[in-house]
């Protein structure tokens, strides 16, 4: 009979079905799920990290120091009034003596001092009130612009408490390097640090707001630094009222392949600035660029270093904007040389926003307007000709002319070409011409001919013009 005793109250539990805290049966749980039950005590949260599934709960708000609270007895005027909490977080009544009040609800508080006036009135009435909140003293740590400590009054007519997002334009608002996937919350409840994360890519994408937690007095923000850039990310990131942020126009290094390397300020009037808005406050990219593997050294709040590749070339084609990536202030743009670039490349690249607005091409000999020429870029040899103001007819050779062209690698080529003003662009006769190139336009026999005489007659003089030195042998 005890055998039984102890066996049948074993098998009664096995046949009692397992329930999670939501009701549902243990065995209808996914395997990973069926094996963290909660225990009869649950634990605490865990200090050590942050628990994503977890948002921290909205409770009403707790008085403090500095605040101010009205209290009204009904039917006694002489009684109650506007009180202030004391730095040692009480407050003292008349009549009803002091309390200590800080960390109460208003509600706990109306409750105890009807309490404390039923001693002296019978059935009294007593309505507490906030009437003025102390300021919260908040901090924000990493991927702001302007971390630090912040002191934020509250809402008392809306009685509403300052909001992350809040918290943001205080410090003036996120970084590029920031993820805002991962923003960590730091507050003590009941003497225990919890530390909640929060993700506002949901609340960017799917519209979550309970992301965007009221905050209490003393809490920590903290953003942390992405491993790697998000250009889409930081594009939406750029256009949110609480996203990436500018002060001031940042300072922006370019080196390598462009016309005026240094330091620019870039300017973001016109919206954030990217990569191709800096390559054109340095006058452009030169011929040799390589923009398929520029790099964007960037220095992050944590002190490391951040390089990230930009593919200009894949933007060029697909027109994904995403890949001319935003910058922020202090970051250094490398732009290497390319070992050889198709003539069709270099001429796409040519007619690229973040290319030259204009070449200088030299047009010299016998030219109506000879000298150095500005032309768009991709301009062909016959464009320079015209813009030269074309041929003097009397002098020049208008059949062929040289084109000479110094090369990135330091050697120059010279090459003759037969003259067709009316050929479409081609490499034969007319091809397209680049930054610093040199026409020279010859001169014909007759001019030839002429010139050579008059250095001839120069040291007997000018009285004789060139014809009377033909009429001379008739």
């Amino acid at each position: 009979m005890k055998t039984r005793l102890i066996i049948l109250p074993l098998l009664l539990l096995n046949a009692i079905p397992l329930l999670t805290d939501n009701g549902v049966k243990a065995e209808e749980l996914p395997a990973e799920t069926s094996t963290r039950l909660p225990l009869l005590k649950p634990l605490k949260p865990s200090t050590s990290a942050p628990n994503p599934s977890i948002l921290p709960e909205t409770l009403p708000y707790t008085l403090g120091t500095g605040d101010v609270i009205n209290i009204n007895v009904f039917d006694i005027p002489d009684q109650g009034g506007e009180f202030q909490v004391f730095m040692d977080g009480t407050v003292s009544v008349p009549l009803i003596g002091s309390f200590k009040i800080e960390g109460m609800t208003i509600e706990q508080v109306n409750e105890l001092f009807r309490e404390e006036y039923a001693r002296y009135l019978k059935r009294p009435i007593v309505t507490v009130n906030l009437v003025a909140q102390r300021p919260l003293q908040l901090a924000i740590a990493g991927e702001v612009n302007n971390p630090g400590n912040y002191t934020i009054p509250l809402d008392v007519e809306g009685r509403k408490n300052p909001t992350v997002t809040d918290l943001f334009d205080k410090a003036g608002g996120l970084t590029v390097s920031a993820d805002v996937t991962q923003i960590q919350l730091k507050r003590e409840e009941n003497g225990i640090e919890r530390i909640y994360t929060l993700n506002f890519w949901e609340l960017l994408q799917d519209g979550d707001l309970d992301q965007n937690v009221d905050l209490r007095d003393g809490d920590i923000v903290i953003i942390p630094r992405k491993e790697i850039v998000d250009s889409e990310q930081n594009r939406q990131l750029a256009d949110a009222s609480f996203g990436i942020k500018y002060k001031e126009a940042p300072n922006i290094t370019l080196v390598g392949e462009v016309n005026r390397p240094g330091s620019y300020t870039v300017p973001i009037e016109e919206g954030p600035p990217r990569v191709t808005t800096a390559l054109k406050q340095s006058g452009g990219i030169r011929e040799l660029a390589d923009i398929r593997h520029i790099v964007v050294k960037r220095s992050t709040r944590d002190g490391t270093e951040q390089d990230i590749a930009v593919d200009l070339w894949e933007m060029l084609e697909t027109g994904d904007i995403d890949k001319d990536i935003i910058l922020q202030d202090g970051d250094t743009i490398v732009v290497p040389t390319a070992t050889e670039i198709n003539p069709a490349e270099a001429q796409a690249l040519a007619s690229a926003n973040f290319s030259p607005d204009t070449i200088i091409v030299n047009v010299i000999g016998s030219m109506k307007e000879p000298g150095a020429t500005e032309l768009p870029p991709n301009s062909s040899l016959n464009n320079a000709i015209l813009a030269a103001g074309g041929f003097d007819e009397r002098r020049a050779n208008d059949e062929v002319v040289q084109l000479v062209r110094f090369n990135p690698n330091g050697t120059v080529t010279k090459r003759e070409i037969e003259v067709n003003l009316a050929a479409e662009v081609n490499e034969n006769n007319n091809p397209i011409l680049k930054n610093n190139d040199v026409v020279i336009v010859g001169r014909n026999a007759m001019t030839q001919v002429t010139d050579s005489v008059e250095t001839l007659l120069g040291p007997i003089g000018r009285t004789f013009s060139v014809l009377n030195f033909f009429n001379l042998f008739r």
